[in-house]
């Protein structure tokens, strides 16, 4: 069973996320959030990080920096209602796998999350470039 991590300080959106994930068969841990979900990062190593990036005590952009610190391959999913290119780059640059726009539609979200998962299993290692 694959194991994901779902970062959002709103309730709502996370239970949206998380019965959309668990529907299809994923096992789910919730933090609310980056300093929260870095810990459980720590602890769990998911296969698959879906985060916001807006959040209080430690945002998406800094939670991102520290994970690709710890390990620079683990896909990271960022949903978002903040569509300033300027932060979609940031994202980017640091590595993330999908970027989907708040409010979130759950068949974007699975169809994102399964082709990541797909991608990321036929690929053992990841290049450095």
């Amino acid at each position: 069973m694959t194991q994901i991590l779902v970062v959002d300080d709103s309730r709502l959106s996370r239970r949206m996320i998380v019965d959309a994930l668990q529907q299809t068969g994923h096992d789910i841990t919730e933090a609310v959030n980056g300093a929260v979900a870095l810990e459980s990062f720590r602890q769990n190593r998911p296969d698959c990080i879906v985060s916001n990036l807006l959040m209080p005590v430690m945002d998406g952009h800094e939670m991102l920096r520290q994970i690709r610190a710890i390990d620079s391959a683990v896909p990271v999913i960022i949903a978002s209602a903040d569509i300033q290119q300027s932060s979609r780059a940031q994202c980017e640059e640091l590595g993330i796998s999908g970027f989907l726009t708040k409010p979130i539609q759950a068949e974007a979200l699975l169809e994102c999350v399964e082709a990541i998962l797909i991608q990321t299993a036929g690929v053992e290692t990841h290049g450095t470039e």
